[in-house]
């Protein structure tokens, strides 16, 4: 194992860590929130001597790690960083203990946002600050593990490599250089543009700064407690349904449009998802939600396959376990958006109706094109798709058990198992918004600590991994 080449990017990632801390200092100086000072200089000191130590430790050692080390490198960034974003919530005014405060980190960091915290409107607005970056973090550093990792053809767990912009290279750390720098200017530059799309439509800065980094990161996360005291009407909540298409469609897109790159025949992904999304908006609100307005029903639609969950949905009429199918459909391979995936649905309903197909004509040439491109679907895609599918019913089984111990209900076990498998808060929309869990014992918020990573780097990653060690293969 390439211990050091391993810590060398940990070093990297953890480096972010205290550059995100330098804005939350400037932040609490400038607007003299000096109460919290300290903590934001404790975790910039921690961050900035633990990445470059450990930067120092791998620079001159080979980088270019392989596939297991590649695994167990983000396996150890899924834990170990949200340690570091812990920091401030431990140290704040508010009386977080060590297990609450890594519950939240990792809420963030992967882009789920589960909250411990029970009445947003008391925290302070560099904590908020430092809660919503968490999950821009979260969402930038999934992308590079999509693209760069378990998306790529060695692996094949998330196929992205059958679409523009998945990894196909064998050099990781040659991929992680090119890689690195174009994802960070593409996130940087989308999250200013929705700033200011935010800030003409009348939100404030500090809103609209924390909105969009729950937007591109599909989090969960909101700095109000009730998300209409900010989306006051519909053409804001209609530009805000607009801006959450980011996370779902192909990451790449806007890049490919601005350079003129941008081929049809690239993005049929994105095509299905957005007739997806049109005609089910449509015929829910003509037909179903009428009363809830046409922005609102754009945004449940966004926000579930989003896989974000954050709501304004005040209907009487429960269509929770709708909501929860879109969030399990999940967006783009290539977004920031959690959930089973379109694609792997695709595949999956595809070749299930061309075995049903071949058994009455068993002659014809049976077409293994992935949409109308040139892209074949191989067997190994299949099983792969089938194997996630059949993980995620398991862990559904067996999260929901243990959730069922605690003080929930069977259905909001269900419930909030699925949610955290597609890394989707619990809102209005899946009938779980007040859920408050503070109140969960100690082994509940750990086992959703795990499984919240888990479902962010897919079980069978994991799986993968000890197969490897196991058979030593």
């Amino acid at each position: 194992m390439n211990y050091k080449g391993i810590l060398f990017f940990l070093g990297i990632y953890i480096l972010l860590v205290a550059l995100l801390s330098i804005i939350n200092i400037f932040y609490s100086i400038y607007f003299d929130f000096i109460i919290g000072l300290n903590s934001y200089l404790i975790t910039f000191g921690i961050s900035f001597f633990v990445g470059g130590l450990f930067f120092f430790i791998g620079r001159n050692h080979s980088k270019d790690i392989v596939l297991t080390d590649q695994i167990i490198f983000i396996l150890l960034s899924f834990l170990l960083i949200p340690v570091l974003i812990s920091i401030p919530y431990v140290l704040s005014i508010y009386d977080i203990g060590f297990l609450n405060a890594y519950f939240e980190s990792v809420s963030g960091f992967t882009t789920t946002g589960f909250s411990i915290i029970y009445n947003i409107n008391d925290i302070d607005e560099p904590l908020l600050l430092w809660r919503s970056s968490s999950q821009w973090m979260g969402g930038l550093l999934f992308l590079l593990v999509i693209i760069g990792t378990i998306g790529s053809k060695q692996i094949k767990i998330k196929p992205a490599y059958l679409i523009p912009g998945g990894a196909s290279g064998l050099n990781f750390y040659n991929n992680f250089n090119s890689n690195f720098i174009k994802i960070l200017l593409i996130y940087f530059s989308t999250t200013i543009f929705i700033i200011f799309l935010y800030s003409i439509m009348g939100l404030r800065l500090l809103d609209s700064v924390n909105l969009s980094f729950t937007t591109i990161s599909s989090g969960g996360f909101i700095p109000n407690d009730n998300l209409t005291d900010i989306l006051r009407n519909d053409l804001q909540t209609f530009v805000f349904s607009l801006t959450l298409l980011f996370p779902i469609f192909n990451f790449f897109l806007l890049y490919d449009v601005i350079t003129r790159k941008f081929l049809f025949k690239n993005h049929y992904e994105d095509l299905h998802l957005f007739l997806l999304i049109a005609s089910l908006s449509l015929f829910f609100y003509f037909l179903v939600i009428p009363d809830e307005g046409f922005a609102n029903v754009l945004f449940a639609m966004t926000s579930s396959i989003s896989t974000s969950g954050i709501s304004t949905y005040s209907s009487d009429l429960d269509l929770s376990l709708f909501f929860i199918l879109l969030a399990i459909i999940g967006g783009s391979l290539i977004s920031t958006s959690s959930g089973f995936k379109y694609t792997r649905i695709y595949i999956l309903l595809k070749i299930s109706y061309q075995e049903i197909y071949r058994f009455v004509k068993p002659i014809n040439v049976i077409d293994k094109n992935l949409y109308n491109s040139e892209t074949k679907i191989d067997d190994q895609d299949v099983k792969i798709a089938f194997l996630v599918f059949l993980a995620f019913i398991i862990s559904i089984f067996i999260l929901s058990s243990i959730l069922a111990f605690d003080y929930l209900s069977f259905e909001n076990s269900f419930k909030l198992s699925i949610l955290t498998l597609t890394n989707t808060v619990s809102s209005a929309l899946y009938g779980m918004d007040n859920l408050n869990f503070l109140d969960l014992n100690g082994f509940t918020k750990m086992s959703l600590i795990l499984f919240m990573i888990l479902a962010k780097i897919e079980i069978i990653t994991v799986i993968y991994l000890i197969k490897k060690f196991i058979f030593r293969e």
